[in-house]
């Protein structure tokens, strides 16, 4: 059996220490104003130890000799989890995490029911959930359980578990109460104040402020101060940065030319073509027929033509030839659309978008794009600049771009700004183009990263203040009315 081992005896009080106890306090007989004492006499014994580990078990090893428990634990709720941190009569119990695991499974289970959990359950209390403690006291030697939540201003912040040989009576629980009420938030604010930031910062580099007086807090200030001079003063490059992504410097959108459905599909986003290259076919059935409907049409009225040249019929001929005009001119319309329902690539380059291979038979409308196309060796790319910093930026300015599929930035000269904003998750950008990178042999077009413009040489703090005194002019414009 893998327990604690903490000896699960009663520990033994100094002699004064249990006369003490047992002349202020008589549990059996629930006397309010002993009870009051025995709590006055744990916050005074918390208080009194400058660290928390000390006056933790200072505090859970007073309750095992005042309540006659076995052992008392402690254990304080940190993101939504137990931790323990005190165990009565054990100074050191990261050597038996599992036995240290049931008692914060027991004390979990109190947290989460945000009652008080006694174990075995009195026949009226059965509602209660005992899963862990039932864990907890087959390892244990079958002591008696009672755990109770520390709550502060409706909120759990830990657990005091208490294990003792002898079933845990109405006027034990009660005082458990009390101190779990009245003693365990003391113990909590402790411990959070020796942890806050500036305690943790201070242990760190080894200094106590306390001990070191006010000389030494305006000496850490004047340096504080001086460091942040140093660091506000330190040259940099005003940049200005967002978001960004590469694109085809000639990109080209293939429409379907007339109304019909897709018969076949050559290519795939990522594949590359060459010009003249059929990347997708249109069905030209119904064109076909329409072809074969005139081509009889234009014989028919052929000959109608040629019948009224024969017979010198001059308003015949003028009928006929019209006519016969306008079916040429039908015929080679529907020609030119069966030629046109064969897409092909208009240059080398590669696909970006428009999967159509799933898409076998699927309507199109005339105007519909089906797919895009970008050059593959000739890029741009194109930065969303947010509308406060656009007018910083000028043709020609030199810029950055790092994307995740590259192992280093890519350089770029920006060459256009958008005159017209874009209305992108809330916020109007202005879309910022680069052209003349260097490596764009690595680039491919739909690539995202972060691009940086380079503004002016600047220092870090005016860096700093740039935004945040735009920020401030715009809340001081809005309240000054």
């Amino acid at each position: 059996m893998n327990t604690l081992q903490a000896p699960l005896v009663k520990p033994q009080a100094e002699p004064s220490k249990r006369a003490g106890y047992q002349a202020g306090l008589d549990v059996s007989k629930g006397a309010d104003i002993n009870a009051l004492n025995a709590i006055m006499v744990l916050q005074s014994r918390a208080m009194s130890h400058e660290l928390f580990a000390a006056a933790a078990h200072s505090v859970v090893s007073d309750l095992a000799i005042l309540l006659g428990c076995e052992r008392v634990s402690l254990g304080l709720l940190e993101q939504r989890r137990i931790r323990m941190t005190t165990i009565s009569g054990v100074s050191d119990f990261r050597a038996q995490q599992d036995a240290v695991a049931r008692l914060a499974s027991a004390m979990q289970e109190a947290v989460d029911q945000r009652c008080a959990v006694v174990h075995p359950l009195p026949t009226e209390k059965s509602h209660h959930l005992v899963q862990e403690h039932d864990h907890l006291a087959q390892s244990n030697g079958g002591l008696s359980i009672c755990t109770l939540p520390i709550v502060s201003g409706g909120k759990a912040l830990g657990a005091l578990l208490f294990e003792k040989r002898e079933s845990f009576d109405p006027p034990t629980i009660q005082l458990a109460q009390d101190c779990a009420l009245f003693v365990g938030p003391l113990l909590i604010l402790q411990y959070r104040a020796e942890n806050s930031f500036q305690n943790v910062l201070q242990k760190a580099v080894g200094i106590d402020a306390k001990r070191q007086g006010p000389s030494f807090r305006k000496l850490a200030a004047i340096a504080c101060l001086s460091v942040l001079v140093v660091v506000g003063a330190w040259p940099t490059t005003y940049r200005v940065v967002a978001e960004a992504r590469v694109e085809g410097e000639v990109q080209r959108v293939l429409a379907a030319p007339v109304d019909g459905f897709v018969r076949s599909v050559a290519v795939r986003p990522g594949e590359t073509v060459v010009e003249g290259q059929e990347v997708l076919k249109l069905d030209d059935q119904d064109l076909v027929l329409e072809s074969q409907r005139l081509q009889s049409e234009l014989t028919k009225v052929d000959k109608q033509y040629r019948d009224a040249m024969s017979k010198y019929d001059a308003a015949a001929i003028m009928i006929a030839a019209s006519e016969l005009e306008a079916v040429r001119s039908q015929l080679a319309l529907a020609q030119r659309h069966m030629e046109r329902t064969a897409l092909t690539a208009p240059f080398d380059g590669v696909v970006i978008s428009g999967d159509l291979t799933q898409s076998i038979g699927m309507p199109v409308q005339r105007g519909q794009e089906l797919m895009t196309m970008a050059t593959e060796r000739a890029f741009r790319i194109v930065i969303k600049v947010d509308e406060q910093d656009v007018t910083q930026l000028r043709v020609g300015q030199e810029g950055n771009a790092l994307f995740a599929a590259l192992p280093n930035p890519v350089a770029f000269q920006v060459t256009r700004i958008a005159p017209l904003a874009q209305t992108v998750d809330g916020k109007n950008i202005f879309e910022v183009e680069g052209s003349g990178a260097q490596g764009a042999g690595l680039l491919r077009p739909g690539l995202s990263g972060v691009g940086k413009i380079a503004i002016k040489p600047s220092f870090v703090a005016a860096v700093w203040w740039h935004r945040a005194g735009n920020w401030l002019r715009r809340i001081y414009w809005r309240l000054s009315g």
